[in-house]
């Protein structure tokens, strides 16, 4: 007898084998599980919509104020419907105007960004005054404010970011936002009124009434305030914002610390390996009070292996040359360029900030992020109840402040942290633990963009 399997004859063996069935399958009925969607982000505030900055500064200038306008737009083109920027002629911090632009009235060009997004740059051209004064820093504010507010925009914007100083970038953002029916969000980084009085400015008092009365009109027609510094609060107040309106939107660091080692560094920008060198980088202002860096040189010139520098350009920097021609221990350097700037600071001992006695809540010196990403420690010739103070106090240690104007105080300190390599290293770690936490990038970011849903939901 033959059986088949799978359809083909085979001989029955001798022994019976087992035939095994198996049993029918049954079908499982477990129920589906549905996959839950991933949440959607919350839309950017100003998806779909229009923003205009106005400034006087912008990138290329490569200190002070023109970074953070630099990066608010840049950050805001990736998420907006169309970022305009209306801004003057680069002219920081050496307060001269290349010859490129020098016939330029008003320019617009189309700016892609490495990110594949893109905004357009709108220029109008000013007065630069090449001597700081009441009289000429007026004609600065004026030129600015006429132009600016004249400039035909290609969108109505749903939310204008003015920014100051200078003054005028205020006043004439607030009037493209009543012209436009916008919200209004004005960015504290100085307080001009302020600085009209603290800077030494000539013809300071009398213009700090006039620039009161200006300041206190522009931030207060807007929807909210932003400040870099809590001590600016006061003076906001004493203006009429109430604190509603008021945030604290702190500045960020804005260079990529260099990873290359101190001398490394020294050697790259033609440094001497050796010394202990302590360096002051950015503006050369009347804020600055440069004079005493180069009084407390001289007093130290005599003092082997210890050496300054000054790095930068503005309006004072031809008095400050020659009040230190003859300090030996003093070199002058020219304003450096984005890759080299990082080892300026990396090549340091020990970086300086040295304001004018009498500067206390008037302003934020930009470059205070910069020294504390670096990891270098920081000494601070300035008011021990000023902005800046208040702001080195948070970092946990990153300083040592000495009085203004005083170059014994601050020679004294030199030597004192010189002698002390530990006490250096902690204030190094403090300061940069203290910009990794509070001056990220990506958290300023998410303070401004909180900032302006505030602003935009605005009764």
């Amino acid at each position: 007898m033959e059986h088949t399997l799978f359809g083909t004859a085979v001989e029955r063996p001798t022994a019976e084998i087992p035939i095994i069935i198996p049993a029918p399958r049954v079908k499982e009925s477990t129920p589906r599980v549905r996959e839950t969607p991933a949440a959607r982000p919350a839309p950017h505030p100003l998806a779909g919509k229009h923003a205009l900055l106005v400034g006087i500064n912008y990138a290329p200038e490569p200190t002070g104020i023109a970074p953070y306008t630099t990066g608010m737009a840049e950050h805001l083109a990736q998420h907006a419907g169309s970022v305009t920027v209306l801004t003057g002629i680069p002219h920081y911090p050496n307060w001269t105007v290349n010859p490129s632009n020098k016939w330029t009235f008003r320019s617009s060009e189309e700016v892609a960004l490495s990110n594949g997004t893109g905004l357009t740059l709108k220029r109008t051209r000013h007065y630069v005054p090449a001597k700081q004064s009441a009289l000429t820093r007026a004609g600065y504010e004026a030129t600015f404010l006429a132009n600016a507010s004249s400039t035909r925009l290609q969108h109505r914007p749903d939310l204008v970011i003015a920014v100051t100083p200078s003054l005028s970038g205020a006043v004439a953002g607030g009037r493209l936002a009543r012209r436009h029916k916008s919200k209004l969000l004005v960015v504290v980084q100085d307080l001009m009124a302020k600085a009209a009085t603290q800077s030494g400015i000539r013809g300071g008092d009398y213009a700090a009434r006039t620039t009161a009365a200006i300041e206190r009109h522009a931030v207060s027609r807007a929807d909210r305030v932003a400040i870099v510094s809590e001590a600016f609060r006061k003076q906001l107040n004493d203006y009429g914002v109430t604190d509603d309106k008021i945030a604290v939107l702190p500045n960020w660091t804005h260079i990529s610390p260099t990873q290359l080692g101190q001398s490394q560094c020294r050697r790259d920008l033609g440094w001497a390996i050796e010394p202990f060198t302590v360096v002051h980088t950015g503006n050369m202002g009347l804020k600055q009070d440069l004079g005493n860096m180069v009084e407390a040189a001289r007093l130290c010139q005599f003092q082997p292996g210890i050496h300054f520098v000054i790095v930068g350009d503005g309006s004072q920097r031809a008095a400050v040359e020659a009040l230190g021609a003859d300090v030996p221990n003093l070199t002058f350097v020219d304003p450096l360029d984005g890759d080299m700037y990082p080892k300026a600071l990396a090549a340091a001992d020990l970086l300086v900030v040295n304001e004018r006695p009498g500067v206390g809540d008037m302003s934020l010196p930009s470059k205070l992020t910069s020294y504390l990403a670096t990891g270098r420690p920081v000494l601070a010739a300035v008011a021990p109840d000023g902005a800046t103070a208040q702001e080195l106090h948070r970092t946990g240690g990153a300083a040592l402040i000495v009085p203004p104007g005083m170059p014994v105080p601050f020679i004294e300190a030199v030597l004192t942290l010189r002698l002390d390599p530990p006490r250096r290293a902690r204030m190094s770690s403090a300061g940069r633990e203290y910009a990794e936490a509070a001056l990220g990038e990506k958290a300023a970011a998410a303070r401004l963009d909180h900032l302006i849903e505030e602003c935009l939901n605005t009764p």
